[in-house]
């Protein structure tokens, strides 16, 4: 039995000894960087074949050695409006390009913004992006909060974005944020490593739960006060919310942070934290790129008013190179 066929986009993964025993829908969410949903779409739609095999439901599990046969069909035609904004571009070529989100812009449509969002802001800026994300996700590799700032990369074709989200995986990537907290950690360099899932009573929030999954944060203290740091903070892993609640998990949450801050300080309106560094190889060419964004005006008046000092590039290429 063959997948659907049509225009698209064919895949095939093996299933390597550390992802035994996952389920199908969380292994293809991690592989291919789909939502839980638009796996399943696949899935049900007759597009995955499990060892020549359409599977029987989305959460059978897989086991090392497993052939995953995807074939993901052209998209239908988007929804989406271009949005004229003034976008920053880091890097663009014909492959990739690596973006600046401004702070209170959505990545992609959700409830309450339909087309005031980074997306309806690509298909304006870019003449052709990847659509494996789906029709609302154009070119979208990984994503930041609304409300957090700094790079992001692009993709502008299929086989860049499959590759770029098979690096994301393999923790290939370097990104490396600032964050303005309440408090002062413990020690001043150390990793966190606190599983991470829904909260247990409000839904709509992430925790630090037992059976969440693998959330990994490597954290520097570069500036303090009695009351306040700035950290620099490197991801190994893209939990949603991650930095966020990991800081928030070790006593010193962010400035800001209207879910899981607190109250106490009006000095900026939205989480003090962004997104400053951003390190790869290409998946295509092998050049090494490294891109760095400076702290936005917000984040700056904050940290002024707060008496901490403000890392410069090399401050920060130089914690990454060495982690």
């Amino acid at each position: 039995m063959s997948p659907v066929r049509g225009e698209g986009v064919r895949k095939v993964l093996r299933v390597p000894s550390q992802s035994s025993g996952l389920r199908l829908d969380r292994f293809l969410e991690s592989r291919l960087g789909f939502t839980r949903s638009q796996v399943k779409r696949l899935i049900v739609s007759g597009n995955v074949l499990v060892n020549g095999q359409m599977p029987k439901k989305a959460g059978v599990k897989v086991s090392e050695g497993d052939a995953i046969d995807v074939f993901i069909p052209e998209p239908e035609e988007s929804e989406l409006v271009p949005l004229d904004m003034d976008l920053k571009v880091y890097y663009e070529d014909e492959y990739l390009a690596v973006v600046e989100k401004p702070a209170g812009l959505p990545v992609h449509p959700a409830c309450g913004h339909q087309q005031d969002t980074l997306a309806n802001v690509l298909i304006a800026r870019f003449p052709t992006l990847s659509w494996l994300g789906g029709v609302q996700r154009p070119g979208i590799v990984h994503r930041l909060d609304k409300d957090t700032s700094g790079l992001m990369m692009v993709a502008k074709d299929e086989k860049a974005h499959l590759a770029l989200t098979e690096m994301l995986k393999n923790r290939e990537v370097v990104k490396v944020y600032i964050a303005v907290c309440w408090g002062v950690p413990r020690f001043m360099e150390g990793r966190i490593e606190a599983p991470i899932g829904r909260h247990p009573v409000d839904r709509k929030k992430m925790a630090v739960v037992p059976k969440g999954r693998e959330a990994i944060s490597l954290y520097r203290v570069f500036s303090k006060t009695e009351r306040f740091s700035l950290l620099l903070v490197r991801i190994l892993t893209g939990r949603t919310h991650q930095i966020r609640v990991h800081l928030h998990h070790i006593g010193c949450p962010i400035i800001g942070d209207p879910v899981y801050g607190k109250k106490g300080l009006d000095l900026i309106h939205r989480q003090a934290l962004h997104a400053a560094f951003l390190a790869f190889k290409h998946p295509v060419t092998e050049r090494y790129i490294e891109l760095h964004s400076s702290i936005p005006e917000d984040m700056a008046k904050l940290c002024h008013n707060l008496s901490l000092e403000i890392p410069s590039t090399c401050d920060i290429s130089g914690w990454a190179a060495k982690k």
